[in-house]
């Protein structure tokens, strides 16, 4: 199948205009500018690969969220010049990240990648890993001004992770009229055909949002006003979500979820031991209900397969490997923004005798991918940003006793999103970069 085929470049106009003509009423009418921000993370979890191709343009190709971010920005700067958004002043967070969007721009204009063949600028992986969650922070940082706004961010991934956890399922069992978009089923569309990947074709990626998911079904069981059908869903979501990470057959994933998971219930112990106690009697019934599925033949083959596959491994020595050697030659200001791919065969070797299985294998590893590409600078830099959200997140939790429960929902994000970036390159994946930032920044916004 191919995915062209499912919209024609007609339809996906249409679609564009009707969307933003949309969007601005839906903007003017609410006055609530985050329903915008989840309408465009929405059109990036189904119309992601829908894309208006400019030949011969300078440039990029367009497509639905790219646009309605262009717009989302036009419209917050225009409501912001007219006092409607209020500007913070600037931390170490929004420095360090202006800081290192100017430093990837150089770095590109000085190794000439910044155009590549037929005249395109390669902007693609700065906008997907940096432009659009930095932006969002900046953005979010401003418009979660109150508490209801942040509670909507929770209800928005509550609804997304039973999306996902129940696509992962009928994934897994082959349920296809549950399954939308329908590419998702295609096993010649994207990777990891075979396990768990939703809308993002990509396992990895896929049970980070479901590991987001699942740390914020707490927040509302620990909530000291009674929100019924907010609390059956969290119900839902942890009777769900643990099948469906289990499902991704990916051992970050696992690993991720599980320290995450133990954060957000010791605090939950401490907290509401009523609340405690449902949720393991919750995660019980759960099991016990899961045990003849997990217990199935091809389930246990599947993730004994996984769970003993050296070859990720060996191949992620090897590119540690490549990392420090680039970091050897270039250790102040690394080899260039998204240049990995052309300077990476100059490095490939095998590492104690481990076999490199091919020569084009894609950095799987954020941080230290960036300590390749941007040397001591550039690794400074985006360290600076996720401590600094941390220090200032810690502070709020501190001082603020009426946001704590959001905040640890928050930590326990944070660390699946951190973990699960140091097993894969972020940078491609505009969803997940944006949620975690969007999420950062109404933490930020309640710490000021």
């Amino acid at each position: 199948m191919s995915i062209g085929s499912l919209f024609t470049s007609e339809a996906i106009i249409i679609s564009i205009t009707a969307l933003t003509g949309g969007l601005f009423l839906f903007l003017l009418i609410n006055k609530d500018f985050t329903l915008g921000i989840y309408i465009w993370l929405l059109s990036i979890l189904f119309f992601k690969y829908q894309r208006l191709i400019f030949s011969g343009s300078v440039l990029p190709n367009i497509s639905m969220e790219r646009f309605l971010f262009i717009v989302l920005l036009g419209m917050f700067i225009l409501e912001a010049a007219f006092g409607k958004h209020k500007i913070f002043r600037w931390t170490l967070t929004e420095y360090s990240m202006s800081l290192f969007l100017l430093f990837a721009v150089i770095s590109m204009i000085s190794t000439g990648l910044i155009v590549k063949e037929g005249g395109k600028l390669k902007i693609g992986e700065l906008l997907t890993g940096y432009i659009f969650p930095f932006s969002m922070f900046f953005i979010s940082q401003s418009v979660y001004g109150d508490s209801e706004k942040r509670e909507g961010l929770i209800k928005f991934l509550l609804l997304v992770g039973i999306y996902l956890g129940i696509t992962a399922v009928s994934e897994h069992f082959d349920i296809t009229k549950l399954i939308f978009p329908k590419y998702i089923m295609d096993p010649g569309f994207g990777i990891h055909f075979g396990r768990a990947r939703g809308p993002f074709c990509q396992a990895a990626v896929n049970g980070t949002v479901l590991g987001f998911a699942l740390c914020s079904s707490f927040y509302f069981l620990l909530a000291p006003i009674r929100k019924n059908i907010w609390i059956a869903c969290s119900f839902i979501l942890l009777a769900l979500l643990p099948l469906a990470i289990f499902f991704t057959y990916t051992r970050a994933v696992w690993l991720a979820s599980a320290l995450s998971f133990i954060l957000v219930l010791s605090f939950a112990f401490r907290k509401k031991k009523v609340a405690f106690i449902l949720i393991i009697i919750i995660l019980c019934v759960a099991a016990v209900v899961a045990i003849p599925f997990i217990l199935s033949g091809d389930t246990v083959a599947a993730a004994f397969e996984r769970a003993h596959d050296n070859a990720p491994i060996n191949d992620r020595l090897n590119l540690y490997t490549v990392y420090l050697d680039m970091f050897k030659e270039h250790p102040f200001l690394g080899i260039g923004f998204d240049s990995f791919f052309e300077k990476a065969p100059d490095y490939y070797g095998n590492v104690n005798s481990v076999f490199f299985r091919y020569g084009k294998l894609s950095p799987h590893d954020t941080f230290t991918n960036v300590l390749a590409e941007m040397g001591i600078l550039g690794a400074a830099l985006i360290l600076c940003i996720y401590i600094s959200i941390l220090f200032r997140s810690i502070k709020l939790y501190r001082n603020t006793l009426k946001i704590r429960n959001m905040v640890v929902a928050f930590w326990g994000c944070m660390i699946v999103y951190i973990i699960n970036s140091i097993f894969i390159e972020m940078r491609y994946f505009e969803f997940v970069n944006s949620l975690f930032f969007i999420f950062a920044g109404a933490i930020c916004r309640a710490e000021k």
